[in-house]
């Protein structure tokens, strides 16, 4: 088995897990956020009092913060400072400030632990000779994101 000391080496393991987050974020609107005073914002003003739902689903998405914005590439994640509870807004997977998931450290160690010791017990495989390419990876809509068709 793996333990939560041996995570600490698997520096692609947790880059595979932020892509994925990136790309999936667990709730992709935000709590709702009520702005405090008038604001103009990219273009756009927000009077006081008007209730704001932050899209992470589209910032992860967006192709003028990332590179190939919708190709899964882990090694994005290798070198750069971002992390969970980072202030670069480019990616909130768990939101941030004052709203961040308050179970964040125990939610990314208990996915970090089972993913890693999935991949060491287990070798996985599509049934049947189906080719990644043809796996139906689509999402349905929610309040959390979920596969369309299950696996």
């Amino acid at each position: 088995m793996i333990s939560e000391d041996g995570l600490e080496k698997m520096r692609y393991l947790k880059a595979v897990l932020k892509e994925s987050l990136r790309l999936h974020p667990p709730a992709p609107l935000l709590a709702p956020h009520k702005s405090i005073q008038d604001v103009n914002l990219m273009g756009y003003d927000i009077a006081a009092g008007t209730q704001v739902l932050i899209n992470a689903w589209a910032i992860g998405r967006d192709p003028s913060l990332w590179e190939d914005a919708n190709e899964f590439r882990p090694e994005r994640f290798l070198n750069n400072s971002i992390n969970y509870q980072t202030l670069q807004f480019e990616w909130l997977p768990f939101s941030a400030g004052r709203r961040l998931c308050p179970g964040i450290q125990f939610g990314v160690a208990v996915m970090e632990l089972a993913l890693a010791n999935i991949v060491y017990k287990f070798d996985i495989a599509l049934p049947n000779g189906i080719k990644h390419e043809e796996l139906d990876m689509s999402e349905a809509n929610g309040i959390t994101v979920h596969r369309k068709s299950p696996l």
